[in-house]
């Protein structure tokens, strides 16, 4: 009988095509070229060989590419570049087409029932709450110019320099705002006074965007 023999692509070393339509290797067919190997020790072994490096678009970090299409070197970097280009992945248009076919009350209320189940906030009809929420409110913005006078300039999150971002207009993401290192929640679950959620050792000064994304848990948890 007569056997063909087929060179490994990594080692080079023949080996025989024991079937008429198969062969005793491991086949890959990799950009459009047939790939035979000898074993999957070869097959990896040549694999590492075609790993190439490339800089992420958006920590601009180099990175194993897998592949020629992968642009970012993880999930988070990804997530990041589109948040700061939205355009680029036309995410107006399809916010726009989610709005118009969502159920808004529902999910609205599936959130909220979310929230409540995780801890995550207490329901806006405790009478207790309520009151405690609008006393904080109160003594906040009493205490805030002492707080804005006595203030240094820095965002205590990220550290940057924002007292400049005084003018800018207030609904603005980087206003600077007075946030409760720990949340008024919190300290209404532990007991402590308004007074003392509002004391000048919980309060620090931090852009409304940062205030945002921290929303109701403590700095570090």
């Amino acid at each position: 009988m007569y056997t063909l023999y087929f060179p490994c692509t990594y080692c080079k070393k023949e080996h025989p095509k024991v079937l008429p339509n198969k062969t005793s290797a491991v086949l890959r067919i990799t950009n459009g070229e047939k790939n035979i190997f000898c074993n999957l020790d070869c097959r990896k072994l040549w694999h590492e060989q075609q790993r190439r490096t490339a800089t992420c678009l958006n920590c601009e970090k180099e990175f194993w590419q897998e592949h020629k299409t992968k642009k970012f070197c993880s999930r988070e970097c990804y997530g990041d570049h589109m948040k700061n280009n939205p355009a680029d992945y036309n995410l107006p248009t399809k916010a726009g087409h989610m709005h118009q076919t969502m159920d808004k009350q529902a999910a609205i209320a599936k959130m909220l029932i979310t929230k409540q189940q995780r801890g995550q906030m207490i329901e806006w009809n405790n009478a207790d709450w309520k009151q405690y929420w609008r006393r904080c409110n109160h003594l906040t913005r009493k205490i805030r110019p002492q707080m804005l006078e006595n203030w240094d300039g820095f965002d205590y999150i990220d550290g940057e320099y924002i007292k400049d971002n005084l003018n800018l207009h207030f609904l603005d993401r980087n206003y600077p705002s007075l946030d409760h290192i720990k949340p008024r929640s919190q300290c209404f679950k532990e007991g402590l006074s308004p007074y003392e959620a509002t004391s000048p050792e919980n309060l620090a000064w931090t852009k409304r965007v940062n205030n945002s994304k921290k929303y109701n848990k403590k700095l570090g948890s």
